[in-house]
C-alpha cells in the first residue's frame, strides 16, 4: 500500500480485494508479520433480513468498487496508505441458517484481528453484523464503551418470530452488553413508516438519544453529528460507529434492503463522517449493500466512499494533532 497510486495500477486489475489491499488471513501471527494497522472483513450473511435479501453478496460487491477508487482523497489531500498499512481479511466462513454459529466466528477472526494491534473495518452483510462487531470491540478493549448509529431504522426489536439475534437487533443487543450503555448510544437519521411504535418506546425508556431526520434538517448534519460523538464519547474509552447504507435517501442508494425515501443525502453522510473521524472512533462497520439491485454499482461505490472517508478523516486528525 505504500507505492504510488495510478489509474492504470488500480483499475480491473488483481485479484478483488479492497483497494487492492493484500490478503491475511484472520490470524493474529500473520497480521502483525505485515503489520497491519486496519483489516478489511466481510460479513456475507443475511439469513434473519425480514426485508429484502441479497446483502450476503455486499462485501464483493464493495470490493469490486473500490477498484474505482485511490488511496488518495482530494477532500483531505493525503494518501491514507502514507499512514496505515491496510489488509483484506477475507470473509467469515458464514454457517448458512445458523446466526449464533456464525456471529461466533465473526467474533473469533476480530478477535485476532484486535489481538495483533490491528482495527477492522466490518462489511456487511445484513445489519446483524454490528451484533457480534460491538461484541468483539468489548472483549478486545474493555469498556465503558459508546455506539453511534447513522440509520433509518432504530434496529431495536427486542425479538422477531422469537428469534433475539437478526438484523433488526443490532442495538438492543449491543447494550446487554455490561461495556455499552445507553446514555452513550445514539441513533442518527431515523425516520419513516418502518418503525414500530415499541421500539420507539424502547428507545425513549432506555434513554439513548435519537437524532430523526427532522432534526437533522432542522439543525444541520455537522451539528448533530458532533452533539451525537460527544454523547457517545462521554466517559467512554472508545466508540463504535455503524453505518446502514439505507441512511440515506433511496434514490442514493437503489442496492439496499430497506431503501426509504426522505433520508441523508450523500453529501451529509459525507460531512458527518468527516466530525466522526475527527472526533475519533475504535471501530466500524458498513451494512446492507445488496448488489442485486443496484443500478450501475452507485450503492457498492457509496459503501467504499464510507470506509475511505472515514479512514481518511481519522488519519488526517491524528497526524495534525
Amino acid at each position: 500500500m505504500g507505492e504510488s497510486f495510478t489509474w492504470t495500477g488500480v483499475l480491473h486489475t488483481g485479484i478483488a480485494s479492497f483497494l487492492q489491499a493484500p490478503a491475511v488471513n484472520p490470524n493474529a501471527a500473520d497480521l502483525k508479520a505485515m503489520g497491519a494497522t486496519h483489516a478489511i472483513y466481510g460479513f456475507p450473511f443475511d439469513y434473519t433480513t425480514i426485508t429484502r435479501p441479497g446483502s450476503s453478496h455486499g462485501p464483493r460487491a464493495v470490493r469490486d468498487a473500490s477498484s474505482q477508487y485511490l488511496p488518495y482523497h482530494f477532500d483531505y489531500d493525503l494518501d491514507i496508505s502514507d499512514f496505515i498499512t491496510l489488509v483484506d481479511c477475507g470473509d467469515v466462513k458464514a454457517i448458512p441458517g445458523n446466526a449464533a454459529k456464525t456471529f461466533a466466528a465473526v467474533e473469533a477472526d476480530l478477535g485476532e484481528i484486535y489481538k495483533a494491534g490491528a482495527m477492522p473495518i466490518v462489511v456487511g452483510g445484513e445489519h446483524s453484523t454490528t451484533i457480534p462487531g460491538a461484541a468483539s470491540l468489548a472483549r478486545a478493549k474493555g469498556g465503558p464503551l459508546g455506539l453511534v448509529m447513522f440509520d433509518t431504522h432504530l434496529d431495536t426489536a427486542l425479538e422477531m418470530g422469537g428469534e433475539t439475534l437478526t438484523h433488526c437487533a443490532p442495538i438492543t443487543r449491543t447494550l446487554e452488553l455490561e461495556e455499552y450503555s445507553a446514555q452513550n448510544t445514539v441513533i442518527i437519521g431515523m425516520h419513516g413508516p418502518a418503525n414500530p411504535r415499541e421500539e420507539r418506546l424502547w428507545v425513549e425508556e432506555q434513554g439513548v438519544r435519537m437524532f430523526t431526520i427532522d432534526e437533522v434538517v432542522d439543525r444541520g448534519i455537522k451539528a448533530v453529528t458532533r452533539e451525537a460523538m460527544e454523547i457517545a464519547w462521554n466517559g467512554t474509552t472508545g466508540v463504535y460507529v455503524t453505518v446502514d447504507l439505507d441512511c440515506l435517501e433511496a434514490a442514493y442508494v437503489p442496492g439496499t434492503c430497506a431503501p426509504e425515501p426522505g433520508g441523508l443525502t450523500g453529501r451529509e453522510l459525507l460531512q458527518a463522517l468527516k466530525i466522526v473521524g475527527e472526533m475519533g472512533y475504535t471501530a466500524f462497520d458498513i451494512a446492507e449493500v445488496a448488489p442485486q439491485y443496484d443500478l450501475g454499482g452507485i450503492t457498492a461505490r457509496m459503501g467504499c466512499r464510507i470506509i475511505l472517508d472515514l479512514l481518511a478523516a481519522r488519519v488526517r486528525a491524528e497526524n495534525e494533532n
